[in-house]
């Protein structure tokens, strides 16, 4: 079989199976990485995938008003390796999470966080230790 032939035939197989194909992007094509900023709030959603994993988080606003955040980190497969404990993220926590900014509102990429027992995680660092008061 020809080459081009074996492509065409490599799509059409792609394009009909009706999967969802995931596209990785770029963290800083979607994330400020000169600034960071804080958001304190509750994990409404908890997602552990590839190429990025998510939470999503009700904190907040600064009128009083309940604000859906939408955190992004690592892949699950990359956040495992760098001993981040997958378990201690559970529907209904409080966290802190600190990070970029996204260029999207209410977006922000885990650089580090803490958690409700003081726990603080930062995967890239791979270290968590307890935070003292």
């Amino acid at each position: 079989m020809r080459p081009t032939v074996l492509l065409i035939a490599l799509a059409l197989v792609t394009l009909g199976s009706g999967q969802r194909l995931g596209a990785h992007h770029s963290v800083p094509v979607n994330f400020d990485t000169s600034k960071e900023i804080t958001v304190d709030g509750v994990i409404t959603e908890v997602v552990w995938r590839n190429p990025h994993s998510r939470f999503r988080i009700d904190a907040k606003g600064t009128d009083g008003s309940t604000v859906e955040w939408l955190v992004e980190m690592g892949a699950s497969n990359t956040m495992k390796r760098a001993g981040f404990p997958m378990e201690r993220f559970m529907v209904g926590d409080q966290l802190t999470i600190t990070g970029w900014p996204g260029r999207r509102d209410r977006t922000i990429f885990l650089r580090e966080t803490v958690l409700k027992d003081g726990t603080h995680l930062d995967p890239e660092m791979r270290r968590a230790a307890q935070v003292q008061p």
